[in-house]
């Protein structure tokens, strides 16, 4: 169990589709602090949706948390009383996803707009768990700037410590980060802040330290096809072998899903573990054409067997 006045200071933020079972425990390998599961909605883990299981299995060692979204405070504080989250350190509210449909149900970003709503989620949740609460938020809804109140009423609500993506919802993935938001934020809390959005090597890392006063970093894209970017910014020795990773996170996948959801699982970070490399073109398109697991590692053997590589 981490302790909220010692928690560590690098975190993989949730990406759908992304931050599966098999890519948190490499993150672990490589030494990301706390790990985050991909958002889950509050209300289908309620309802026995199978589709949670598989978003919540945790199979890395170490600080961990699961991340909820919804926007109904009676629903969240049955969530989190499930026992699929019993393995978690920390729940963590989605009130930053800028995707239409999860904005549409007033959730995600949305939440932003609605500040009194968001504090009855964060009291609901505090209220029916003894594990430590986070929220992950933007920039602002729409093209707004409210970091900085949102964040007291999250602090103002029990949030143990939040994360705060520099951009605003209408800018999606697009566009800089705003790091001076993140910097008003610190100043307006005594809670820790995690920065999040471009912190992408230990340049970026750094700069991000020293430019906001942020408690730690969250690197959600920074880290697809390189896990090992938390041993690089904490300055650490690192050994990286894609093809050993591949097949790490392919048996993490296997424990959850059949070989043919394995293969379609897998395939994206096939294709981000040899990205640039020479004859990548071609053992994505055979990548894609493989309907199971096993054929698909065995593609990727042959690929990083080659001496051209």
């Amino acid at each position: 169990m981490i302790d909220k006045n010692n928690l560590p200071k690098t975190m993989l933020a949730p990406l759908a589709g992304y931050t599966d079972a098999g890519f948190r425990r490499l993150a672990k390998k490589y030494g990301c602090g706390l790990t985050v599961t991909e958002m889950v909605s509050a209300k289908a883990l309620t309802l026995g949706n199978t589709n949670t299981f598989s978003l919540l299995f945790c199979d890395e060692e170490g600080a961990t948390s699961a991340q909820l979204f919804g926007h109904d405070p009676d629903v969240f504080a049955e969530a989190c009383r499930h026992p699929l989250l019993r393995p978690f350190d920390v729940i963590d509210v989605n009130m930053g996803c800028p995707q239409r449909k999860i904005i549409g149900n007033g959730e995600g970003c949305a939440l932003m707009k609605t500040p009194s709503l968001a504090a009855k989620i964060i009291k609901s949740i505090k209220d029916n768990t003894d594990k430590l609460v986070s929220v992950k938020f933007r920039k602002g809804f729409g093209d707004d700037n409210t970091a900085a109140e949102f964040a007291k009423v999250c602090e103002g609500a029990g949030a143990d410590f939040i994360t705060v993506h520099g951009r605003t919802s209408n800018m999606q993935f697009g566009g800089n980060a705003d790091w001076n938001v993140i910097a008003d934020v610190v100043k307006a809390v005594k809670i820790p802040v995690f920065a999040n959005g471009d912190v992408v090597d230990k340049e970026s890392y750094d700069s991000v330290l020293n430019e906001t006063g942020c408690y730690g970093v969250a690197i959600g894209r920074g880290a697809i096809g390189k896990p090992y970017v938390f041993k690089q910014i904490l300055g650490e020795n690192y050994d990286f072998d894609p093809l050993q990773c591949l097949k790490e996170h392919v048996a993490v996948l296997s424990k959850i899903y059949p070989p043919k959801v394995v293969a379609n699982e897998i395939k994206k970070h096939v294709v981000n573990y040899t990205k640039g490399r020479r004859g990548a073109k071609q053992l994505i398109v055979a990548v894609m054409q493989t309907s199971e697991a096993d054929g698909i590692v065995r593609l990727a053997e042959e690929f990083f067997n080659q001496k051209i590589n």
